[in-house]
């Protein structure tokens, strides 16, 4: 892929990425990454070592775009009505991939450092609740599935940090607990 700067200095792509993506993928990147770098801010020499923060970009042909966030930092709010502050707070967000296929939804999360055992799932028709820990590392995500599933279809199994969960397309509405293998 080509890049170009224009006449105000912008990067103009050219190629496949564009074609599939649209031309105001980057600018939107680009908000994100500079939204970050606002967020570190002048405290920045404080933050936790070592950290990370990255996102995912998830493009569907029929569907919009999705951006997800994962790392180890995360942006609150706090304080009381009015006098609230933003900070920086340590918090292992995982990075999700959802993806539906044949009648089925393949959920997958990097968990670094957790085994099988150290992971609670629940999954209700159209949420699959992860909590997952160990030591000081605490991982806590809500994932809205695309589709309603059947929650007593679900199968789940974790490998070196990555759990897999397979969930089955479905009209139901009830949460059953999920048993990694």
């Amino acid at each position: 892929m080509k890049d170009k700067r224009n006449k105000k200095g912008k990067i103009k792509y050219k190629g496949s990425f564009n074609e599939v993506f649209g031309p105001d993928y980057f600018d939107h990147i680009d908000f994100l990454v500079n939204r970050m770098k606002q967020n570190l801010g002048p405290g920045s020499n404080k933050l936790p070592s070592p950290f990370f923060y990255g996102f995912s970009v998830i493009k569907n042909s029929e569907e919009e775009s999705e951006i997800r966030e994962f790392g180890s930092l995360y942006l609150a709010s706090v304080g009381e009505s009015g006098g609230e502050q933003k900070c920086l707070i340590q918090k292992h967000k995982p990075l999700i991939g959802v993806v539906e296929k044949d009648n089925e939804i393949f959920v997958t999360a990097e968990l670094p450092g957790i085994s099988k055992g150290q992971i609670i799932l629940k999954a209700t028709d159209s949420i699959l609740d992860l909590k997952a820990s160990h030591g000081e590392r605490k991982y806590s995500e809500q994932v809205l599935l695309p589709s309603k599933v059947d929650p007593d279809s679900a199968r789940a199994t974790c490998r070196n940090g990555i759990l897999e969960v397979i969930l089955r397309v479905f009209d139901a509405e009830k949460t059953v607990l999920v048993c990694v293998e």
